[in-house]
């Protein structure tokens, strides 16, 4: 049997180790810190890791009412909702949201204890991966989503480096319950591309393709012919062209493509940009690696060649890149099928049914899009009956922001961190 005295010495052990290590990143975030883009977040500091350490794993924290220096007014739902006295959508939003705390909370301390600066031995490339996410404002919400977990999930610990966030002046306002209007510009107001860095190294960048406000030259509504082209041009890779909001250059490589089709196409125009999306862009970044057996896997890692010292490792070429698709959101109009009809809504048809029975654009998207054969990964939404937690009046689009973005977001982040 193993000793009351041994095994106290070994617990000390293991705490005095986890000491150093937090001492260690938060010496690397504070040294960080002045190269932080705040780009008017000042009213948010970004915290660096508290020196405090405690013997158990850090508690879930979490965002609401735009704690979160990267959220967007128009989508908090305790914020528009000042003034209501049922707040229907945002209690069923916050409730959703805290019931999967837990998940969420496990997924980003990964984050946390990956360090960016080394290289590992066994599987993977390095920490550092970039992401382009390309898709309209129901893909922004899942950037949000990261972005504010990242900041806040964990106490007194952000696990955002640096953040490039746009903010416009002007936005455009949209009016809540009792008439209470969203923040027309600047924080909290409205912005279109936006990147950020995490602690850990990856880098997520999100360039709009359909529904920028006001100039849609600012976002990039061609990218998938731009891809095509990239594609032919660079040996069967593609750049992140030069709409991310940190500047990147050819030579960076795309690890992960996240993309989605979104709303604002018909339905025949969804499949056509589907069909493109596919033919185009993932089925030919799948067969950029040959024979490779893993081809249609996402999460095969980085593999490493090794000398013959175990702390000596020589860095393979770049994997291919990988496409993960998000199915677009349900929406709950009280229509036929829950989508906008143009032309044709009333005031009753724009208030948000609880539950729809199917949704025709994921339906098109899970039945054109097959992991390993024309993509490597697909991510259901899975959100048909989440009608009540919609943004309301008149948006039954968008989802109350913190609520059904964050479990989709961190689905997607678990897929990410095993790049």
């Amino acid at each position: 049997m193993v000793s009351s005295s041994y095994r106290r010495a070994i617990l000390q052990s293991a705490v005095l180790v986890t000491i150093v290590f937090l001492i260690h990143m938060s010496h690397d975030l504070s040294n960080n810190n002045d190269n932080i883009y705040n780009n008017n977040l000042d009213t948010h500091e970004i915290k660096s890791i508290s020196s405090t350490v405690t013997e158990s794993m850090p508690t879930t924290n979490g965002y609401s009412n735009l704690s979160c220096p990267f959220e967007m007014s128009k989508f908090s739902c305790i914020y528009m909702h000042q003034g209501v006295n049922h707040q229907v959508a945002a209690h069923a939003s916050m409730d959703y949201y805290r019931q999967h705390l837990e998940m969420i909370g496990e997924t980003f301390r990964q984050v946390l204890f990956e360090d960016s600066h080394t290289t590992t031995t066994t599987t993977r490339r390095s920490n550092k991966r970039r992401i382009l996410l390309s898709g309209d404002s129901l893909l922004r919400q899942i950037f949000i989503s990261i972005a504010c977990n990242a900041h806040s999930i964990l106490p007194n610990t952000t696990l955002i480096q640096d953040a490039v966030i746009p903010w416009q002046d002007p936005w455009p306002i949209v009016y809540g319950p009792n008439n209470f209007p969203s923040i027309g510009g600047g924080v909290h107001g409205g912005f279109g591309s936006a990147s950020i860095r995490l602690v850990n190294g990856m880098e997520l960048h999100y360039v709009p393709h359909r529904g920028y406000n006001s100039d849609p030259t600012a976002g990039e509504p061609m990218i998938i012919q731009r891809l095509k082209e990239d594609i032919a041009n660079y040996n069967g890779r593609i750049t992140f062209g030069t709409k991310t909001a940190m500047p990147l250059s050819i030579d960076d490589h795309v690890d992960v493509l996240v993309f989605q089709v979104g709303i604002h196409y018909g339905l025949g125009e969804s499949k056509t940009v589907l069909n493109h999306f596919a033919n185009w862009i993932s089925r030919p970044l799948m067969s950029v690696t040959g024979n490779n057996k893993d081809n249609n896997i996402l999460h095969d890692g980085y593999e490493t060649l090794h000398g013959g010292n175990n702390n000596d490792s020589i860095e393979q070429p770049p994997s291919r890149t990988r496409t993960i698709y998000i199915t677009t959101p349900s929406q709950h109009f009280n229509t036929t099928n829950g989508q906008w009809e143009i032309m044709s809504m009333t005031p009753q048809s724009k208030k948000c049914i609880p539950g729809i029975t199917s949704n025709p654009r994921a339906d098109q998207e899970k039945k054109m899009l097959k992991p390993g054969v024309n993509g490597d990964v697909l991510l259901d939404y899975d959100d048909l009956q989440f009608g009540t937690m919609h943004v309301q009046y008149g948006d039954c689009s968008h989802y109350c922001m913190p609520g059904v973005p964050d479990g989709v977001a961190t689905r997607l982040m678990q897929e990410l961190l095993l790049v």
